[in-house]
């Protein structure tokens, strides 16, 4: 019997050289006296059954799913091995320059074909069996260089030109693998004389050794065992396409018919333009909005993603966008989830994404976890209001909603929910009686006590009763973002220290992996979303660590409700540069220099020409107020935060652990009423609650047991433009009496230190008797809707 032969592959991206190496190791072995054979993995030249497969697989005659496809790629690579292990087992040195590591780097990491790292990995298992080389030795080289060596082999194609991005991806794939798998990994960015230099010195160490080499790589279930790859639900069924260039060797085939009648729909002059026929405009006009004008909108009957995709086009091409969606999308993008992956990747998985909107909802979400859902700015949200819903009806389980964390446990987990149920039916019943009273107490008289009087009695009656509700009671969150918003927030949450959160992030990713696949695939990837978590887990327990040994918590004092931490800039008139700027053709550093030597009054002018006669709160002046920056640091229920959370536009926002020690206070209205000791009780039982899952170790569960009444610490900082917006609306005469008093304050301490910015904000409202202007909002609202009903019944009528 001959000795046994070896089975070398040299791996790498396109352009990185391996065909070379592969064709100069052959040379160098056939030298030495060895036999050797050169072939392909899948390998289709000395195979019909691998040859038919790989021709079934690149004949776009059939459509196929990537499941389809990439079963029958591993077909073939598991007819090729068998070709590869006679060869071997005959003494032959067999030099292979791809192997299923294409598959992954390719299809998993760079195109993102297969969303299912497990499963992929299942296939190939089975496909390879025990065919691992002798060698697997990865070519790895800059983007840059890649970017060069392939652009010549596919500058004629509209998607299939590999970006930086795409090879970017391609490259980590390999390198990961390379690392999980302990492979060798060569630098090709020398010489080819020292390339081949390097690839050789591992193949001499592979050739001296008998048998196989102890130091084999890793197989695919080893390196499962090792790392796990992050498993994906409901796997996306996009169409074929091909892990390499179709070859030159496929058979002819027959155009489709839909792609003959889409030439119909445009037409090219004798100068190479396009323009679009009459039977294009009638295949556009269901999907937008006007086929010949210059403004135009998507409809209902295109798909959001398509649209998406289609916008994203335009920075590479120059036509009517209506053209680039007959040309390239209509007819193609809906069937073809591939065809939106290779736009994805060559215009940028962040250009398409911001351009793509989602709903969706996160139902019986803590009060802890809707702060959490709602910390992006580039997103918009709506949650059930504690100021408008009784929160005191039970589930089908006879439970009220709270949110009970699966760390609490045992007898505590028992004490938890006794005291949840103890506060709840507090609340419960202060929320009826309060309203009652604030009913028979009213001054309102009996023929004006209709459904906005009730709506009004009924909401000063929660504001009062909500600070009872617990941080754990479960609300329901509506979320409309951007896909490229949606997925940073299920990163964010992917990282937090909450399992509430992470098991939410997960829900959220597999739902809209439903409805948008192609956008949302690198959320959990190990290189992408999965590396980005992690950075956000990492450095936030490393700054816990730090603060804990730094800087221990301290007994609290006295706090101020609003400090007014930092201002810039000191002299507000120093906006008054920005202000003239954009009326200007000078620098900005000459007006200031020009804007310092005016006397105060002219400065002032400027100031008040720019606020201009503002006649109501939603004209807000220009952007120049966005340069004067105030930083805050505020104390006050967990309630009113909620509440003020909620505005986007403002850096910096952070927010402290919630604790009982900062205290809470008793609404004038409950001690009117004379319910403020079963009020106190609630704060009691909270306390108690809360100390003793600190003493179990579960600091952070803790913060369900505190009540929206109790209060805490956050910061944030607001420009001068959205400071006025957020001052003229939070005293407003319909909002929260807490947060009135507390944005009261911070305009007191704004109008000491920038008077003239102050004077500027005409729409505040101060010290209104709470029952005049909610009642005076719910009329307004009741108003609003009697016009509707009756514009409503006027059109029924006439029909």
């Amino acid at each position: 019997m001959s000795q046994r032969g070896k089975y070398i592959v040299i791996e790498g991206p396109q352009g990185v050289g391996k065909t070379t190496a592969v064709q100069k190791v052959a040379e160098l072995l056939i030298a030495a006296g060895l036999p050797v054979k050169v072939l392909r993995e899948p390998e289709s030249q000395n195979d019909l059954t691998a040859r038919a497969i790989r021709h079934l697989t690149q004949d776009p005659r059939y459509p196929m799913s990537t499941r389809t496809e990439v079963l029958l790629y591993n077909a073939a690579r598991s007819q090729s091995l068998e070709i590869i292990r006679t060869a071997v087992n005959n003494g032959v040195y067999c030099l292979v320059d791809r192997s299923y590591l294409t598959t992954l780097a390719i299809q998993y990491y760079g195109r993102g074909d297969v969303q299912d790292y497990q499963k992929i990995n299942e296939i190939i298992e089975f496909a390879v069996g025990d065919m691992q080389p002798d060698l697997l030795l990865v070519l790895d080289a800059p983007v840059a260089t890649l970017r060069e060596r392939t652009s010549s082999r596919y500058s004629g194609d509209r998607f299939d030109n590999l970006d930086e991005a795409f090879l970017e991806r391609v490259r980590a794939g390999y390198l990961w693998e390379a690392k999980q798998r302990n492979l060798p990994v060569v630098y090709a960015t020398g010489t080819a004389d020292e390339v081949i230099a390097d690839v050789w010195h591992h193949v001499e160490a592979t050739i001296g050794q008998r048998g196989r080499t102890n130091e084999r790589p890793k197989s695919i279930a080893e390196v499962l065992a090792d790392s796990p790859a992050a498993k994906i639900t409901a796997p996306v069924e996009p169409s074929s396409q091909t892990e390499l260039p179709t070859p030159q060797d496929n058979a002819p085939h027959t155009e489709p018919q839909e792609a003959t009648a889409q030439r119909s729909w445009l037409a090219k002059d004798s100068a190479g333009r396009l323009s679009i026929t009459a039977a294009g405009k009638e295949v556009l006009a269901p999907l937008i909005t006007n086929t010949e004008g210059t403004v135009y909108a998507f409809t209902e009957n295109i798909s959001p993603i398509t649209a998406a995709a289609a916008m994203a086009r335009l920075s590479r091409r120059g036509d009517d966008m209506r053209i680039t969606l007959l040309d390239e999308f209509i007819g193609k993008a809906d069937k073809d989830g591939q065809l939106l992956r290779r736009v994805i990747t060559a215009y940028g998985d962040d250009s398409v994404q911001q351009l793509a909107g989602q709903h969706i909802v996160v139902e019986n979400a803590s009060n802890l976890l809707t702060k959490k859902l709602e910390w992006g700015r580039l997103a918009a949200y709506l949650e059930q209001s504690t100021r408008y819903i009784y929160f005191d009806e039970r589930d089908k389980n006879d439970r009220y909603k709270y949110y009970v964390p699966e760390e609490i446990t045992g007898s505590l987990r028992a004490e938890y929910v006794h005291a949840m149920d103890t506060i709840f039916a507090v609340y419960s019943d202060l929320v009826s009686r309060l309203t009652e009273y604030v009913r028979g107490t009213s001054t309102t008289s009996k023929k004006e006590q209709d459904a906005a009087w009730r709506a009004a009695t009924k909401a000063q009656a929660c504001d009062a009763i909500r600070p009872l509700l617990p941080v754990a009671t479960k609300s329901t969150v509506g979320i409309f973002g951007s896909a490229q918003a949606l997925e940073n927030l299920i990163m964010d949450l992917r990282a937090d220290d909450l399992s509430e959160a992470r098991t939410t992030a997960s829900n959220m990713l597999a739902e809209l992996r439903k409805v948008s696949p192609v956008l949302f695939e690198r959320a959990d990837k190990p290189e992408r979303g999965g590396a980005t978590s992690a950075y956000y887990a990492e450095t936030r327990q490393a700054l816990q660590k730090l603060a804990a040994d730094s800087l221990p918590n301290s007994l609290p004092g006295l706090s101020p409700s609003v400090t007014l931490s930092n201002f810039t800039p000191r002299n507000e008139l120093d906006v008054i540069a920005d202000m003239l700027y954009e009326y200007t053709d000078r620098p900005l550093q000459d007006i200031k220099t020009e804007v310092a030597t005016w006397p105060y009054q002219k400065r002032i002018d400027v100031f008040e020409a720019y606020i201009g006669t503002r006649l109501n709160r939603r004209q807000r002046p220009g952007r120049a107020l966005e340069t004067m920056h105030y930083s805050w640091d505020l104390v006050c229920d967990y309630g009113i935060f909620r509440d003020l959370q909620r505005h986007r536009m403002v850096d910096d926002l952070e927010w402290q652990a919630l604790t009982p020690r900062y205290g809470y206070e008793i609404p004038k209205l409950v001690e009117q009423a004379g319910l403020s000791d079963a009020y106190e009780k609630c704060f009691d039982v909270s306390l108690a609650l809360y100390s003793k899952l600190q003493s179990a170790g579960l600091t952070n569960e803790a913060q369900y047991a505190t009540l929206l009444g109790h209060k805490m610490r956050w910061k944030v900082t607001m420009n001068a433009r959205e400071l006025m917006h957020f001052i003229e609306l939070r005293t407003a005469p319909q909002g929260h009496p807490g947060y009135r008093k507390l944005v009261g304050e911070m305009y007191e301490e704004l109008k000491a230190v920038h008077p003239v910015l102050a004077s500027a904000m005409k729409f505040i409202n101060k010290d209104e008797d709470p029952e005049l202007t909610r009642l005076a909002a719910e009329r307004y609202t009741q108003s609003k809707l009697s016009q509707l009903n009756q514009t409503s019944s006027s059109k029924n009528g006439s029909r």
